[in-house]
């Protein structure tokens, strides 16, 4: 009888197999071909009256000699809603948009003068795209700034990427916000947010030249074009960075003052920090920083907002030479650098502060913190809180010794 059962189980594993290999060669999983699949790398979104202009830079599978490659090409197309806009993609090309490797929405700059919801809400709605999705912002069209080929890398969405990634936001040099974090603040009480704003930049400088190495310069400038290389490819920048309330851009902080803000907010790693003292400038290399809020109340609402910032640092570089015994341990930092760089970020903080405070943006979580003095100054003070709250900025730099 025992044999009996270990027949019929061996029998009914074989009738499993056979039924997945049908499924596996028949390929009947309902899947749609590679060829005719457009996977959406980067979308730009811009608006003309109440038409969504989106472009969309898509990967899109090629058969070659060596195998499989990729080729990344932009598609522009319209419609009243975004989800229009992407069904048009496949009526046009027989491409179908897939979502689910998109890594960046980019809003152009009248989309995002406009509530950006209006369009944030159909990738809100897309099951298939990952709320990890970077959102970021641009002046003028999305549609240029993903039409353009950076030095760095011949995929727009994959050099974007880099400078708003993890490690851009642990050294200061961006605010990234994804499309799950900018979501909870549109629709938290307070309404805000804020999105960095990308930015083509020349990646050489100009200098002065004598006429002596023009035609040297000239002759090397030929031989790049002769090679195929090309010098005028530009490099991306997010140092800025925009403020938006009820999904509207209403204000943005400078470099200097979005890193101020991001290292209230932020946690960063080996940031650099350049600061003038009495008679050079020093570079200072941020190892860690800890934050400190807090929002005290008084009876009329009037309230303060304590920011207290404690930052790890070591030098870096100074402009001015520096006798031997003070290059021999990078923790030693030039007398008087800390306390320029504590006078430089606070100054930079209340700036920061008070741009946001003016346009109504809750930057630092002002009404967030009301809530713990209770329902009834919560009810009182919640509209007014932020107008009438004050920062109380104080800022340590400490060696790493």
């Amino acid at each position: 009888m025992h044999n009996v059962h270990q027949k019929n189980t061996v029998r009914y594993y074989l009738v499993i197999l056979v039924f997945l290999a049908f499924l596996f060669f028949s390929n009947n999983f309902g899947l749609i071909d590679v060829q005719k699949t457009a996977i959406v790398m980067a979308t730009g979104i811009d608006r003309e009256d109440d038409t969504f202009i989106v472009t969309s830079q898509i990967a899109i599978p090629q058969a070659s000699k060596q195998g499989k490659q990729t080729e990344a090409v932009q598609l522009v197309s319209r419609g009243k809603t975004v989800a229009e806009a992407f069904d048009e993609i496949n009526a046009k090309t027989g491409w179908y948009p897939k979502l689910v490797f998109c890594n960046l929405i980019l809003l152009g700059e009248n989309t995002a003068k406009q509530n950006v919801f209006d369009a944030l809400d159909f990738f809100l709605f897309d099951e298939y795209l990952s709320d990890d999705c970077q959102v970021a912002v641009c002046n003028g069209l999305a549609k240029d700034i993903l039409n353009t080929t950076a030095i760095v890398d011949p995929s727009t969405s994959t050099a974007l990427s880099k400078i708003l990634s993890p490690h851009a936001e642990r050294v200061g040099s961006a605010m990234p916000s994804s499309l799950r974090d900018f979501s909870i603040g549109y629709f938290s009480e307070s309404k805000s947010g804020f999105l960095p704003v990308v930015k083509t930049e020349a990646q050489q400088e100009k200098i002065g030249r004598t006429s002596s190495d023009s035609s040297s310069s000239d002759g090397q400038g030929a031989q790049d074009k002769k090679s195929g290389q090309q010098t005028d490819k530009p490099v991306f920048s997010a140092r800025e960075t925009a403020l938006f309330v009820d999904g509207k851009w209403v204000e943005t902080l400078s470099g200097t003052e979005s890193f101020a803000t991001s290292a209230v907010l932020n946690a960063l790693k080996l940031a650099d920090y350049s600061v003038e003292t009495d008679d050079a400038y020093c570079t200072l290399s941020i190892k860690n920083n800890a934050q400190k809020t807090g929002l005290t109340v008084g009876e009329n609402g009037d309230a303060t907002l304590k920011i207290e910032l404690t930052l790890s640092a070591g030098m870096v570089d100074y402009s001015r030479a520096l006798p031997l015994d003070e290059l021999a341990d990078a923790g030693d930092v030039p007398s008087g650098a800390f306390f320029f760089a504590e006078k430089k970020l606070t100054a930079e903080i209340k700036t920061a502060f008070e741009k946001a405070k003016a346009v109504n943006c809750d930057l630092f979580g002002v009404r967030d913190r009301l809530v713990k003095y209770g329902k009834r100054k919560h009810r009182a003070y919640k509209d007014v809180i932020l107008s009438q709250t004050t920062a109380d900025v104080s800022v340590h730099f400490r060696g790493v010794r």
